[in-house]
């Protein structure tokens, strides 16, 4: 019987404008948007829903994303829930932990994202304000949701953005869990572009915590990191990195976050290359994960045979990335689909970049 605890556990929110929020089990699952002054998250309709699915043997497509990673045979947030829970299954209700996009702020405007999720996408297509609350990114400052919602049982808490480094969001929210029940046994994570260093107050506060994983959203290095994360430098997250490495307390541990999309398979391998030379473990020896997600408006599915051949030779001598070729392996004879192109296309215009001269897949088309 299939079953998830963070049903019953964990809860992710985001804000909607300044009255609402987008709630869901997890960042990866479908979710709904609800009245602050409605949202509960025991008595929630959507989330009494997928707990009656999982009570009743199904797998609610809300969790489709996890259903298709573990068919890849790569491990599911869903299989990472049950091991942070000691493989106990309860259905008691109790939040215990919350997954939480901070604003949209963001510094970069990534090839994979967009306006809902980067301030930055939203200026370069001029977003006005009427487009802003339609998104529901109006006034998302103001919205005090976490004003309402008890942090008193809380033993994880993950910051995505936008970028959570960009305000102090996070740190407003750590202390007051500070304030409820302490932050002795909390986890503390975080997925963040690299781009910006911790300041010391942030440090002293995760000292107080049980540990801290940050986790870099890298897709490539060098020329194909900057393209697909406009528009960062690798030169400078490479250097934040390292030096988070050395610098921050022992109780904070790495990972990497790859997107894989029909741009970067062939830079993915770099990137786990980099990744077993310099972030293997933190300064204590501790290990860092590496994991990776496939960019739903840049499916590989999409991509030719050819190119997907191409692509298993040349990551299937990697134990970690062979569950890419796996994936690649199931969706071998998909329809080839070549609006990711037109999608690249667009953006170089407006960018001025070069999409074929700056990923390895470009070799494919240039004579296009």
């Amino acid at each position: 019987m299939p079953y998830c605890p963070e049903i019953y556990k964990n809860v992710f929110i985001q804000r909607v404008n300044d009255d609402s929020v987008y709630a869901a089990p997890c960042c990866q699952a479908s979710g709904h948007v609800v009245k602050n002054n409605v949202f509960n998250f025991e008595t929630d309709q959507h989330l009494s829903n997928l707990r009656e699915q999982f009570s009743a043997g199904k797998k609610p497509e809300a969790c489709d994303a996890c259903w298709k990673v573990e068919k890849a045979g790569h491990k599911s947030r869903r299989q990472s829930a049950i091991e942070f829970h000691n493989n106990t299954v309860s259905n008691e209700i109790t939040l215990e932990s919350i997954d939480l996009n901070v604003t949209w702020a963001c510094n970069l405007a990534c090839i994979m994202c967009g306006p809902q999720c980067s301030s930055t996408w939203a200026k370069e297509l001029n977003i006005n304000s009427d487009s802003r609350f339609k998104l529901g990114l109006k006034s998302q400052k103001n919205n005090d949701i976490l004003e309402s919602v008890s942090l008193k049982n809380i033993k994880k808490i993950h910051f995505n953005g936008g970028e959570p480094f960009i305000n102090n969001d996070h740190l407003k929210i750590l202390k007051k869990i500070k304030q409820q029940k302490g932050l002795d046994d909390v986890l503390v994570s975080y997925n963040t572009n690299g781009t910006l260093y911790p300041s010391n107050e942030i440090i002293d506060m995760w000292k107080q915590t049980d540990l801290v994983k940050i986790f870099f959203s890298i897709d490539a290095i060098d020329v194909a990191f900057n393209y697909i994360r406009y528009p960062a430098s690798w030169k400078s997250v490479e250097k934040n990195i390292l030096q988070m490495k050395e610098s921050l307390p022992s109780n904070v541990m790495f990972g990497i976050n790859a997107t894989i999309g029909c741009y970067n398979l062939f830079e993915i391998l770099d990137v786990k290359n980099w990744f077993d030379i310099h972030l293997t473990t933190n300064r204590e020896g501790d290990n860092s994960d590496f994991n990776w997600q496939i960019a739903e408006n840049f499916d590989p599915k999409n991509l030719s045979q050819e190119i997907k051949y191409d692509i298993i030779h040349h990551l299937e001598n990697d134990a970690i990335l062979n569950n890419v070729c796996n994936f690649l392996k199931d969706s071998f004879y998909s329809e080839v689909n070549f609006d990711w192109i037109n999608k690249l296309d667009n953006l170089d215009k407006r960018r001025n970049t070069d999409w074929k001269d700056s990923l390895m897949i470009g070799s494919y088309f240039k004579k296009c």
